[in-house]
């Protein structure tokens, strides 16, 4: 499916009463916390293309680990003691020998909170074509059991993602750092939920910048960050206004993306989904005939739109694609920007999801400055660790160009203080006195 096909039928698709976003949005009005390692079970299922077979369960895995351990135990008294290592506490040890056993968890993902999540992440990885490493290869002989049952309980998997990224920069580097951290396991599992709380993060304030930008491709967007241990002045505009700016965006999200579901085909579920900046680009490449009869449609859509949202009728429609979209695009916003309406409720509640769920752990006060965007140690560390990769060391400078790929900016004062963190923590070598010879090593 393209989007020329999916715009064909655009006149065939009724306007609901009900507003909806089925896709590019990780996060709903309504949630209950998100479950990392469910969501990282799913994502892992694509990024392995192996999922359990069906009837495969937690409980059969352990009955059949215990019956192959029966005729290699010498001591059948060790068995509780293995029972209570890797299975208590809902297996929670299990999960700790190795990223592949979170495939146990990947149903739990289906609830809809961590669907969506995930939806994002895997889309990523199936556009990347990326293979990821093997796993494993850190276990000791007990475990090694473990591995060889699982995996005897895998099928292949190769399923199609109906999303196409609406941040191919986010896409790129996810898949990037996760294939990363998949060669150091211990590493992965130790910060799993920092990661992917990290990710949804990024890519969720990066979609809201990047939300009315639809006239070209995404890019990384300025959004600056202080420390967590530092104090936010009030001289400092750039992270006095990065917040506010932030959660103006946001209010954009859901507007842009329930009208975006029309374009398409919303009732089909496996018809692929394009992101506007992809929908409008790939009209402008179309021939003058083909231009003209999807302008016509959008006419159409933008009249009936209107009339089912309560909105008269515009006496004339401009005839570019630009100004057309930009039309259908203000209205949607122009219905739920209205104070004292459902549609202004339901898209509060949904920026409210955005700043207590997904950002609840870069939001600080800070005095008269209010709320500032942070970034903790241990956040910061992970990033870095991102950000050099497979290399040994990169230039301070470069580390600070890789943070801004991935959505993290920095203004002089945070950089100076990010330096002396570490240099505290000693994964720094000066050359010089100048900060450009500053080179940061991994802690890993």
């Amino acid at each position: 499916m393209s989007v020329s096909d999916n715009l064909l039928v655009l006149d065939e698709q009724e306007i609901q009463n009900k507003n909806f976003v089925n896709h590019f949005l990780p996060f709903r009005s309504q949630s209950s916390g998100l479950d990392f390692e469910a969501i990282a079970g799913n994502i892992l299922t694509m990024a392995f293309q192996k999922r359990l077979e069906k009837g495969s369960t937690l409980e059969s895995f352990k009955s059949s680990v215990f019956e192959r351990l029966q005729y290699k135990l010498t001591d059948q008294e060790i068995r509780p003691l293995i029972e209570k290592m890797y299975f208590d506490d809902n297996a929670a040890g299990l999960f700790k020998v190795s990223p592949e056993f979170l495939v146990f968890k990947s149903a739990q993902a289906e609830a809809s909170t961590n669907k969506h999540v995930a939806q994002i992440f895997i889309g990523f990885i199936h556009d990347s074509g990326r293979t990821f490493p093997k796993l494993s290869n850190e276990v000791n002989f007990l475990e090694q059991e473990f591995v060889e049952i699982f995996q005897q309980r895998l099928a292949d998997c190769n399923e199609d993602t109906v999303e196409s990224p609406y941040l191919p920069f986010m896409a790129e580097l996810f898949t990037q750092d996760l294939s990363f951290l998949l060669e150091h396991p211990g590493y992965f599992l130790d910060n799993l939920r920092a990661f992917f709380s990290l990710y949804t993060f990024l890519y969720s304030s990066q979609l809201a910048l990047n939300i009315n930008g639809w006239k070209e491709k995404p890019v990384s967007k300025p959004l600056f960050f202080i420390l967590d241990t530092e104090k936010a002045s009030l001289e400092r505009s750039q992270v006095r206004e990065a917040f506010r700016h932030l959660r103006v965006k946001a209010f954009d999200l859901f507007p842009v993306l329930s009208m975006l579901e029309y374009l398409n085909q919303p009732k089909d579920k496996k018809v692929k989904k394009f992101p506007l900046w992809k929908i409008f680009l790939d009209i402008n490449g179309m021939d003058a005939l083909h231009i003209n009869n999807v302008n016509e449609s959008l006419i159409k859509f933008s009249e009936r739109y209107r009339e089912k949202r309560g909105f008269p009728s515009l006496e004339a429609y401009p005839q570019t694609t630009k100004e057309l979209l930009e039309i259908i695009s203000r209205t949607a916003k122009e219905v739920f920007g209205k104070k004292g309406t459902s549609q202004h409720t339901v898209n509060s509640k949904f920026v409210n999801a955005f700043e207590n769920e997904i950002a609840q752990h870069f939001i600080q006060v800070r005095g008269r400055s209010g709320r500032v965007l942070t970034i903790s140690q241990d956040y910061l560390l992970l990033l870095t660790n991102l950000a050099i990769g497979s290399r040994k060391q990169i230039q301070f400078q470069e580390l600070l160009q890789e943070f801004r790929k991935r959505g993290v900016w920095f203004d002089r004062q945070s950089e100076q203080a990010i330096i002396r963190f570490f240099e505290r923590i000693g994964n720094v070598e000066r050359m010089s006195d100048s900060g450009d010879a500053v080179y940061v090593r991994k802690t890993l």
